[in-house]
């Protein structure tokens, strides 16, 4: 049996071990998901020699062209081979169109407000220290550099130069040789990593995985069926039909075995072959036919582009969809890095964009398929920009208007078309998840602590008051009575069993378990607060409330609880509208609404004077409106994502600016007794960490589903496990 994977070619080598990793992962669960740092250390090895590999093949294939050579291939191909480039990153860009619309929604994750470390595009483009951006893997500056060198090296003459350019190749030999030995282990790595994947992936992680796969296939199918033969046949003698006869054994080899450069003497052939047919070769265009294509090979080729897709189905995986803005800098430098190997390109543009590296590890799993698709588009690249570029150089491009109309149309009818089959076609697969608002309207208290909730908000003037107590008289009558607002997710809202839950009704059971009473709770308006607790009618106000600079001199706060980050929260198709201050600038006929920060909303008024505040009585109005009344509202990022949860098609768009502001609890202003307490109280709660467990479980919603094991064969089939 070894002996038989032994014999078997590499590629199929990695496709048996996938589907032999995805079999045991499935068989033994979460049991091998240990697996993933095999898998991870594999790859580790695999770029060890990427960097070095880039810079002495760059430097000795360019250095060792003639000056007119050179001078030919970067004017004439080079325009060529920068707009197929162009062409084949437009349409990665769009691609994410055909990616279905999944409506999700999550609890609060502190990373999205950690400050994320700006690019540096002074050092990620121009190697002013070559060391420190090869040590720092700044590939596209790594290729400026070798690109310059091997410019500068045309240019010499002499004996020197012989010796620099063997000793690049030399180089570049041995860097080939250690990748050939290392390629023998990586089926063990795409074992480990599948196994892990299967073992430990959800059910609706492995169906987001058919967005990726769907729509890689379909990109690179139009590209190599389609696109190129297309503009071959608008723009050279060659025919669309002859375009597709003549790649038609390279692209079925470049498929079967995941390999082009075998098939480069077959493209040469095959480019003379067709332009000696329609009297379009001379012995120059002849000889540059064999000197471009495999120099063209050395260069990104279209093909590769196309792994940028899976950086922009990261981000629609991971629920923060690439924006517009940044596609630019993630083209140009995804073009540079791809001058290496996708191991180093992949987790290079994941980390430009702040995406999960984990995530590289779906890449690796399924780049075994992939692989043989960007085989087969960049076999056909290699035929257009060798055709385009001899047919220029023999004068036989036609770029007349009737060409250049046919172009268009036949490039954009074929991409708007299959953008739309896929979207529907994907729309009619993928599904959204299950609704998420059951988890959190099943979440409860924990400490039982005997409990009364009253409904009724009390009526200054028509409730009967009582005196204020401190802790004294809380203990004597045995009842500590809590404000709260309800429907203040997640602070203070009923779930499903009709119990007043949330962060704060928590902290205020444990409140009262630690003072040796029950609690009671009574609702109120904000409106009302500092009226309601001289009256009486609580002890303390315990509802996520922001501290309000205007109600000071009527209350007293106890040291601040949480420090929350002030959000946006819309309709999904809109939050990219509210991430930057130039975006919401431009923003027509909009209306905000609140329901406190009435001093952060002065400010805005005047900063935004296109837009229109209205406040509103809770955030329910808002969340539950029927006539879109209202295009916004100003919330906290933790309650906007819990609320997210109930209306998953909401989402949250954090200010630019990164505003945060302090929520606390309120007594009455000469209850100081109590607020002595309470802050001490608090303090104590927060070293022992149960203030940091509740946090965690109504804020970032850990615990609040039960971790069931993933279904494997060996416990929910044979039963051998529990």
């Amino acid at each position: 049996m070894l002996t038989k994977l032994r014999a078997m070619q590499s590629s199929t080598q990695m496709i048996v071990a996938m589907f032999v990793g995805f079999g045991v992962g499935l068989f033994f669960g979460e049991s091998v998901g240990w697996l993933s740092n095999i898998g991870t250390s594999v790859i580790l090895l695999m770029q060890m020699t990427v960097l070095p590999f880039i810079l002495v093949s760059l430097i000795g294939g360019i250095g060792k062209l003639k000056r007119t050579t050179a001078s030919l291939i970067f004017s004439r191909a080079g325009v060529i081979m920068l707009l197929l480039w162009l062409m084949g990153l437009v349409l990665v860009a769009l691609m994410p169109l055909s990616f279905p619309f999944v409506e999700t929604a999550s609890f609060f994750s502190t990373s999205i407000v950690e400050p994320t470390t700006p690019i540096d595009y002074f050092k990620l483009y121009i190697p002013a220290n070559p060391f420190e951006s090869m040590a720092a893997g700044y590939v596209p500056a790594m290729v400026v550099f070798s690109i310059a060198m091997g410019l500068a090296l045309i240019g010499m003459e002499g004996e020197n130069k012989r010796l620099i350019i063997t000793f690049m190749h030399t180089c570049s030999e041995i860097f080939a040789k250690i990748t050939q030995a290392l390629v023998r282990v990586l089926p063990i790595g795409i074992f480990a990593m599948s196994a892990s994947a299967a073992g430990t992936m959800g059910v609706d992680e492995f169906a987001s995985m058919q967005v990726y796969l769907i729509s890689y296939f379909v990109l690179c199918l139009l590209l190599t069926f389609w696109l190129l033969p297309w503009i071959i046949a608008s723009l050279t003698p060659v025919t669309y039909t002859q375009a597709l006869r003549i790649a038609k054994s390279s692209v079925v080899t470049a498929f079967a075995t995941g390999n082009i450069f075998i098939v480069i003497p077959v493209i040469v052939d095959e480019c003379k072959q067709i332009m000696r047919e329609h009297e379009s070769l001379s012995d120059d265009a002849e000889t540059l036919i064999e000197i471009l294509v495999p120099i063209a090979f050395t260069f990104p080729n279209i093909g590769k582009l196309t792994v940028i897709l899976f950086v922009l189905f990261a981000g629609w995986f991971n629920g923060t969809p690439v924006d517009i803005s940044d596609l630019p800098s993630l083209s140009i430098s995804g073009l540079l890095s791809l001058f290496g190997s996708v191991y180093v390109a992949i987790p290079f543009m994941l980390d430009l964009l702040h995406l999960p590296q984990d995530l590289f590890q779906l890449f690796v799993m399924s780049g075994f398929i992939t692989g043989k698709f960007n085989s087969i588009a960049a076999v056909m690249y290699l035929f257009a920009l060798t055709l385009l570029t001899v047919s220029q150089f023999e004068q036989r491009l036609k770029l007349r208007p009737p060409q250049l109309l046919k172009l268009s149309i036949g490039v954009v009818v074929g991409v708007a078309l299959t953008l739309v089959v896929s979207r529907v076609g994907m729309g009619m697969l993928i599904h959204s998840p299950d609704v998420t608002s059951g988890v959190i309207a099943n979440m409860q208290v924990a400490d039982k602590v005997p409990t009364t909730v009253k409904k009724q908000f009390p009526i200054l003037g028509k409730t009967p008051s009582a005196p204020i107590a401190n802790v004294q008289t809380i203990r004597q009558r045995g009842v500590l009575k809590v404000g709260y607002i309800p429907s203040n997710v997640p602070f203070s809202y009923y779930n499903n069993a009709a119990q007043l839950v949330g962060f704060d009704s928590a902290m205020a059971s444990k409140l009262a378990e630690d003072l040796g009473v029950k609690v009671e709770f009574i609702p109120f308006h904000k409106d009302h607060l500092a009226e309601s607790l001289k009256a009486g009618f609580f002890d303390i106000a315990m509802s996520g409330l922001a501290m309000d600079i205007n109600q000071m001199d009527e209350l007293s706060y106890v040291d601040p609880v949480l420090k929350l980050n002030l959000a946006i929260a819309t309709k999904d198709h809109k939050v990219n509208s509210f991430k930057r201050k130039q975006s919401i600038l431009a923003l027509q006929n909009t209306t905000i609404a609140y329901v406190e920060h009435s001093d952060i909303i002065e400010e805005a008024k005047a900063n935004y004077p296109n837009l229109t505040f209205v406040k509103i009585d809770g955030y329910k109005t808002f969340f539950r409106q029927k006539a879109d009344n209202y295009d916004a509202v100003v919330i906290s990022a933790e309650a906007g994502s819990a609320w997210t949860l109930f209306f998953p098609g909401y989402g949250i768009a954090l200010l630019e600016s990164k505003v945060q502001y302090p929520v606390a609890y309120a007594v009455a202003q000469d209850n100081q007794s109590l607020l002595n307490y309470v802050n001490n109280w608090q303090k104590l709660r927060k070293v022992d960490g149960h203030q940091q467990r509740l946090y965690n479980y109504w804020m970032l919603g850990q615990g609040a589903t039960e971790d069931t094991p993933r279904w494997s064969i060996i416990r929910d089939v044979l039963h051998w496990v529990e």
